[in-house]
């Protein structure tokens, strides 16, 4: 009976990856499945052909899965990190952006959503700025993937990697990588084994497959596959122009509610169009922690701490988010304001 499971898995599989390709905007050839938004970006980061000398750039916002493969690879090759400054005004972004690159600037890799802001970025025009220059384009869409749409074909990039976990609520260990068609050979395998392959002999011959999945191998568990293939269907089943329209009208009743306590600053962008799924709020005079443990202690409210900043806290909205937590969230910082943790 076991050939007949496994094949059945199989098949489980490479529904979900037709379903997340379909989600995308993309083919299922162009898919990894993995386990996480950091394996995309180290399958890119392995599989560029780096020379001393050669930079990458990286944003003041990345989550350290967006840094610390890329900090190993500039002491191990030698490179230059460069860091864009992330600022509201697009344009501002661009010119900066067009300073930073030149003729040794091997990749961008940034975040489609700030994880610490919640700011969308503008990422088409990034991408098409990068292009004039020849220097292909990752996304980290770990904060954006299920929050707000999301077309590689439209965002024309060239990677573009992601979560199953977060907004599409799929099992822990699920998520994957877009690697458009004319990357798939760019990009050189450095991490593969049992299932890479196409054909391979006892001597030594090897043919990879020619899709993304040459970047998958080995036992792998299937099941949580399934069970982000189940989570899809479930949002597509909602629809989701809904799930995408509800979580903008609650992310703006939300910062309209925190924007009316005196003393709270916004630090996400007001404009909807400018952000997505994350309100990131300070209250000057108590920090992060401080407002972590009072608002989950009293009002039963879950932020997050941002590492590297002891003020700000950031609030993660979803389409099961009620009002009446907006209301429990302000009145936890007003009755912290008043009286303290």
């Amino acid at each position: 009976a076991l050939p007949g499971i496994y094949t059945q898995m199989q098949e489980v599989l490479e529904g979900t990856r037709a379903k997340v390709a379909q989600s995308l905007n993309a083919t299922a050839d162009e898919i990894v499945l993995s386990e996480n938004t950091t394996i995309g970006i180290n399958i890119v980061a392995n599989g560029i052909d780096w020379q001393p000398g050669d930079n990458l750039i990286l944003s003041t916002h990345e989550h350290p899965g967006n840094r610390i493969p890329w900090y190993n690879f500039i002491k191990r090759y030698g490179l230059q990190l460069r860091i864009l400054n992330v600022q509201e005004d697009d344009e501002q972004v661009l010119d900066e952006l067009a300073r930073l690159i030149d003729g040794r600037t091997r990749l961008l890799s940034l975040s489609h959503v700030s994880r610490r802001t919640g700011l969308r970025f503008p990422a088409q025009a990034i991408t098409a700025l990068a292009h004039q220059h020849n220097v292909p384009v990752l996304w980290d869409g770990a904060q954006s993937y299920g929050a707000i749409p999301v077309d590689v074909k439209a965002l024309d990039c060239d990677f573009y990697t992601f979560s199953g976990h977060k907004y599409i609520m799929a099992p822990q260990g699920t998520g994957g990588c877009y690697i458009r068609r004319n990357r798939i050979e760019w990009i050189k395998p450095s991490w593969i084994g049992s299932h890479s392959q196409k054909d391979f002999d006892l001597v030594g011959g090897l043919t990879l497959l020619d899709e993304a999945k040459r970047f998958e191998f080995g036992t792998r568990n299937l099941a949580d596959q399934g069970g982000f293939g189940k989570a899809l269907d479930l949002w597509q089943a909602i629809g989701w122009p809904q799930v995408f329209a509800a979580i903008e009208a609650y992310t703006d009743r939300m910062k309209a509610a925190l924007s009316a306590v005196p003393g709270v600053v916004l630090e996400t962008p007001l404009p909807y169009a400018k952000s997505a799924g994350i309100v990131t709020i300070s209250v000057p005079g108590f920090t992060s922690a401080g407002l972590y443990n009072s608002l989950l202690e009293h009002e039963r409210i879950l932020v997050s701490p941002l590492e590297h900043d002891t003020s700000m806290i950031r609030i993660s909205t979803h389409v099961f988010n009620t009002d009446e937590e907006i209301d429990r969230l302000v009145n936890g910082i007003r009755r912290i304001q008043k009286s303290g943790y």
